[in-house]
């Protein structure tokens, strides 16, 4: 099943996200995709902050699955595009797409769950379930 609003991310790469050949190193693509979901979320009213601080619930990421398909240089304007592909009350998969240039450089399914303030695994209730179900069908 997936789900459409999707959401563009625009970065430009800088000197600190690049190894001494100024290629970016492989684990700042996660932190570009990390922006880009919680620009999603924000996008759609659930703001994380929020969240935590009306429903006691955090999205902690469970595992990613990342394919690294091209780099990306110093200066690439890089485009994050974040949908989500699949969810239950428990979790979320989030599949996201890294362009440079109208090329997918990367490829990332990130399932992120629901923990309460006691570090235990919860159900997202029903606001932010059906927010993030209503996306509509779509594929990226």
């Amino acid at each position: 099943m997936y789900f459409k609003k999707q959401h563009r991310l625009k970065v430009r790469v800088y000197y600190e996200d690049t190894d001494s050949g100024g290629i970016v190193y492989h684990s700042k693509y996660l932190n570009f995709a990390e922006r880009s979901r919680t620009e999603f979320l924000r996008k759609n009213n659930l703001e994380q902050k929020k969240i935590k601080d009306k429903y006691g619930i955090v999205f902690v990421v469970k595992s990613l699955q990342i394919d690294y398909i091209n780099f990306a240089c110093l200066d690439d304007l890089l485009v994050i595009k974040t949908i989500v592909q699949d969810l239950n009350k428990a979790k979320v998969i989030f599949k996201q797409l890294i362009y440079k240039n109208k090329n997918i450089i990367a490829k990332i399914l990130a399932t992120v769950c629901c923990i309460n303030n006691n570090g235990k695994i919860c159900r997202m209730n029903d606001k932010i379930y059906y927010t993030l179900k209503m996306t509509g069908k779509e594929t990226l």
